[in-house]
């Protein structure tokens, strides 16, 4: 029988950082140490500098952008899990849903950010102050 994924007995709280926190596991530093080793000189300095970013805080945007099958989803989990791995919020998000699950807690980013669809030039993501994304995305470090 399939394990649980979250502890059910602590849903107090923000859901939403709940899972997040959810998804902090202690394989995610095997995985990070073992994935480290296979990356191309490029992946690792790009790695390298986003983990760079994310700890010392700098808020740093970056544009990865190649063919498909070069490993851009790979490397997106890497960072991810290593930022994890921190003790540190990551949200991925993807453009579609069926993109959103390559991605370990990966959501739309309409789905995550509330964007509204059809989007025009008034447009505006309806996040509350008191919404609980509002609480998640500030405790966010990083957001792929």
């Amino acid at each position: 029988m399939p394990r649980p994924q979250m502890d059910w007995g602590r849903r107090e709280g923000n859901q939403l950082i709940n899972e997040q926190l959810a998804l902090m596991v202690p394989e995610l530093e095997g995985f990070v140490e073992r994935g480290q080793e296979t990356l191309n000189v490029e992946q690792r300095q790009l790695y390298q500098a986003v983990l760079d970013s994310v700890m010392g805080g700098q808020g740093t945007m970056f544009f990865l952008q190649s063919g498909g099958g070069c490993g851009k989803t790979y490397l997106a989990n890497l960072i991810a899990g290593a930022v994890r791995a921190r003790d540190r919020i990551v949200l991925c998000v993807a453009s579609t849903g069926i993109a959103s699950l390559l991605l370990p807690g990966g959501r739309t980013a309409h789905s995550r950010f509330k964007i509204p669809i059809p989007i025009h030039e008034q447009s505006v993501c309806n996040i509350k102050k008191d919404d609980m994304n509002h609480e998640l995305i500030q405790r966010t470090s990083l957001i792929i």
